[in-house]
């Protein structure tokens, strides 16, 4: 069974190739697709709660013509927000979801799965990136990837009213620093 029976991603393949770091057009489609789908069930779906992230699945697969849902455009595009006497401003779940894409094509991205075990792609004209440096980039993307996804949560927060499906079935999730290693 497919874990999303949606045609239409929070996000797609193009956008997450060309509107946040760069990255060579020659990535692989189908790694860049496989990461949507995790970071969209590990990340996003986690973060909101299921109710919510089906909701939101169905919105961006809407008939052409529906109509728009001006919170839910807010949630996946970002904007200014005001409440009370403070302005608040965000980029949106969309933008939050690709750098989780990104973080996880940093981290696995150069490597398959072969029938000798896994294996890392040589290339002659190029070298690739120590692991500390892979682990420092990963380590930044997914940074900005949970600022990116708090900011989203404190505008549902914000405007509990607009998000019904919040209430139900939502959990809370736990972020914050994950210490991976302690050391050399």
């Amino acid at each position: 069974m497919k874990s999303n029976l949606f045609n239409k991603q929070l996000t797609d393949v193009d956008s997450v190739k060309t509107t946040i770091r760069p990255m060579s057009t020659h990535v692989d489609v189908e790694k860049i697709l496989v990461y949507i789908d995790e970071s969209q069930q590990q990340d996003i779906k986690n973060a909101l709660g299921d109710n919510l992230f089906i909701d939101l699945l169905r919105y961006v697969n809407r008939e052409e013509g529906s109509p728009v849902n001006d919170a839910y455009e807010n949630l996946l595009y970002g904007g200014i927000y005001k409440n009370g006497n403070d302005e608040f401003i965000f980029s949106g779940l969309e933008k939050a979801l690709k750098y989780f894409v990104y973080a996880r094509l940093v981290k696995h991205g150069d490597r398959n799965l072969s029938r000798v075990g896994l294996m890392q792609n040589q290339v002659e004209y190029s070298s690739h990136a120590e692991l500390k440096e892979k682990q420092e980039e990963y380590k930044d993307a997914f940074s900005v990837a949970e600022e990116l996804m708090n900011d989203c949560l404190r505008y549902i927060k914000h405007n509990s009213d607009k998000f019904p499906k919040w209430r139900k079935g939502s959990i809370t999730p736990v972020r914050g620093p994950v210490i991976s290693k302690i050391g050399d």
